[in-house]
């Protein structure tokens, strides 16, 4: 059986003055490759049904991170440090996810992908932990590869705890938002042990995997706990071409 393969969306920028480039980080695919899977990067289109036939080709994703979700999208005013997303990718981002959620496909989102799930779930969000909490946590690290680091307690009858077979972990510290209400059809997989922040969640009762982590794996696969992430994804997505067959 050929890899399966993994789809890997993708953001749209450029100036006014040029025309827009798509691009995905390459650690992102590497990843992927690194886990078994063929990365296909996905290009924000506008069309629905072309969303749709995406999904189709895939059989399993990576929703990867990038700036903010507008907060109108669940209800809030802007923050000063609010930093938007392109509108034609927030639109295509969310289209993407529900057909993705549709289709009842495996996915491994990440950063902001997290908390896209979250807001498509009906959740909210802290739009800056420094100004809105008081973690004594420093989540908000601009920096590369991402080094800093803070330890998350996982939950451990989560599918992230029995994937990882472990209740602890060191992550990376790079979003200055969080997920503030859990949205519905979603539960807690981890919290940062510091402040009790959600770092991860997972779809409940979906059929494979569904697994969104507030860190960056793509940046510590050299460590196994976290390549272990994408490995399961494409685990998953091995499973499931295998039983539609």
């Amino acid at each position: 059986m050929s890899k399966p393969v993994i789809g890997i969306n993708a953001s749209i920028g450029g100036s006014d003055h040029e025309t827009p480039s798509i691009m995905t980080r390459a650690n992102y695919v590497d990843a992927v490759v690194l886990a078994g899977g063929t990365p296909v990067v996905l290009p924000p289109v506008m069309e629905p049904t072309a969303v749709v036939q995406q999904v189709a080709l895939c059989d399993g994703f990576v929703f990867m991170g990038g700036p903010d979700i507008n907060p109108a999208r669940y209800g809030a005013t802007a923050h000063p440090t609010t930093v938007r997303l392109p509108e034609r990718r927030e639109t295509y981002d969310f289209r993407l996810i529900g057909a993705v959620l549709e289709a009842k496909k495996p996915f491994l989102a990440i950063c902001l992908g997290c908390q896209e799930i979250n807001v498509a779930f009906g959740g909210t969000l802290i739009q800056d932990i420094a100004a809105e909490t008081n973690s004594p946590v420093r989540h908000s690290w601009k920096q590369n590869p991402y080094t800093a680091r803070h330890d998350v307690v996982i939950e451990s009858d989560s599918s992230l705890g029995r994937l990882l077979a472990c209740t602890r972990l060191t992550t990376n510290s790079a979003h200055h938002q969080a997920i503030r209400e859990l949205g519905a059809g979603l539960r807690v997989a981890a919290r940062c042990e510091a402040d009790g922040l959600i770092e991860a969640v997972e779809v409940v009762g979906y059929p494979t995997l569904g697994l969104a982590v507030q860190w960056h794996p793509e940046y510590l696969t050299a460590e196994p706990e976290h390549r272990a992430l994408f490995e399961a994804l494409v685990a998953a997505a091995t499973g499931r071409r295998a039983a539609h067959s």
